[in-house]
Protein backbone atom coordinates (compact mmCIF):
# COMPACT_ATOMS: atom_id res chain seq x y z
CA UNK A 1 0.00 0.00 0.00
CA UNK A 2 2.94 2.19 0.69
CA UNK A 3 3.72 1.63 -2.88
CA UNK A 4 0.26 3.17 -4.11
CA UNK A 5 0.76 6.27 -1.63
CA UNK A 6 3.65 6.79 -3.39
CA UNK A 7 2.36 6.64 -6.68
CA UNK A 8 -0.72 8.65 -5.42
CA UNK A 9 1.52 11.18 -4.23
CA UNK A 10 -0.12 11.23 -0.59
CA UNK A 11 1.51 12.79 2.33
CA UNK A 12 1.82 11.56 6.18
CA UNK A 13 -0.73 12.97 8.62
CA UNK A 14 2.07 15.01 10.18
CA UNK A 15 1.71 17.73 7.41
CA UNK A 16 -1.07 19.53 5.47
CA UNK A 17 -2.42 17.23 2.93
CA UNK A 18 -0.97 17.30 -0.54
CA UNK A 19 -3.18 18.48 -3.69
CA UNK A 20 -2.56 15.49 -5.98
CA UNK A 21 -4.31 16.49 -8.90
CA UNK A 22 -7.60 15.60 -10.16
CA UNK A 23 -7.71 11.48 -10.13
CA UNK A 24 -11.49 10.54 -9.74
CA UNK A 25 -13.97 9.82 -12.38
CA UNK A 26 -17.64 9.82 -11.56
CA UNK A 27 -19.13 6.56 -12.40
CA UNK A 28 -22.50 6.67 -10.52
CA UNK A 29 -24.08 8.51 -7.38
CA UNK A 30 -22.05 5.30 -5.90
CA UNK A 31 -19.17 4.69 -7.27
CA UNK A 32 -15.71 6.44 -8.43
CA UNK A 33 -12.76 5.61 -10.85
CA UNK A 34 -9.54 6.51 -9.31
CA UNK A 35 -6.29 7.30 -12.00
CA UNK A 36 -2.84 6.37 -11.32
CA UNK A 37 0.42 7.75 -13.36
CA UNK A 38 1.58 6.05 -16.07
CA UNK A 39 -1.18 3.28 -16.47
CA UNK A 40 -4.20 2.99 -18.79
CA UNK A 41 -6.04 1.44 -15.62
CA UNK A 42 -8.09 2.82 -12.84
CA UNK A 43 -9.08 1.57 -9.38
CA UNK A 44 -13.11 1.28 -8.76
CA UNK A 45 -14.17 2.87 -5.18
CA UNK A 46 -17.34 2.43 -3.81
CA UNK A 47 -18.58 5.69 -2.01
CA UNK A 48 -21.11 7.54 -0.04
CA UNK A 49 -23.69 9.76 -2.01
CA UNK A 50 -22.63 12.52 -0.48
CA UNK A 51 -19.03 12.65 -0.94
CA UNK A 52 -19.59 11.71 -4.96
CA UNK A 53 -22.16 14.70 -4.51
CA UNK A 54 -19.34 16.92 -3.45
CA UNK A 55 -17.15 15.68 -6.12
CA UNK A 56 -19.75 15.87 -9.15
CA UNK A 57 -20.26 19.87 -7.93
CA UNK A 58 -16.47 20.61 -8.48
CA UNK A 59 -15.72 20.23 -4.98
CA UNK A 60 -11.74 18.94 -3.58
CA UNK A 61 -12.21 16.15 -2.01
CA UNK A 62 -9.93 14.16 0.82
CA UNK A 63 -8.50 10.72 -0.38
CA UNK A 64 -7.18 8.64 2.79
CA UNK A 65 -5.38 5.72 2.16
CA UNK A 66 -4.67 3.12 5.10
CA UNK A 67 -1.78 1.60 4.74
CA UNK A 68 -3.02 -2.14 7.24
CA UNK A 69 -5.68 -4.46 5.81
CA UNK A 70 -9.53 -3.59 6.38
CA UNK A 71 -12.40 -5.85 5.30
CA UNK A 72 -14.35 -5.07 2.44
CA UNK A 73 -17.76 -6.03 4.52
CA UNK A 74 -16.17 -3.47 7.54
CA UNK A 75 -19.08 -2.02 9.80
CA UNK A 76 -19.28 1.92 10.29
CA UNK A 77 -17.88 1.03 14.01
CA UNK A 78 -15.53 -1.25 12.44
CA UNK A 79 -14.09 1.34 9.78
CA UNK A 80 -13.92 4.49 12.47
CA UNK A 81 -12.04 1.91 14.78
CA UNK A 82 -9.34 1.17 12.17
CA UNK A 83 -8.98 5.27 11.61
CA UNK A 84 -8.73 5.51 14.95
CA UNK A 85 -5.88 2.92 15.43
CA UNK A 86 -4.48 4.14 12.32
CA UNK A 87 -4.16 7.84 13.36
CA UNK A 88 -2.20 7.00 16.73
CA UNK A 89 0.37 4.54 14.41
CA UNK A 90 0.60 7.19 11.53
CA UNK A 91 -0.72 4.04 9.08
CA UNK A 92 -2.63 6.82 7.20
CA UNK A 93 -1.58 8.87 3.63
CA UNK A 94 -3.82 11.98 2.28
CA UNK A 95 -4.22 13.80 -0.34
CA UNK A 96 -6.48 16.29 -1.34
CA UNK A 97 -7.98 15.44 -4.77
CA UNK A 98 -11.36 16.37 -7.45
CA UNK A 99 -12.62 15.10 -10.27
CA UNK A 100 -10.62 15.14 -13.80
Amino acid sequence: MRAVGETLRLGRATVPPPDIGPRLRLLSPTEVALRFDGTPYRKRIPAGRAWTLLLAQGSPVALVLGLDPLSRSATPAEIDAYLDRATLRQRLLFGHTRSE
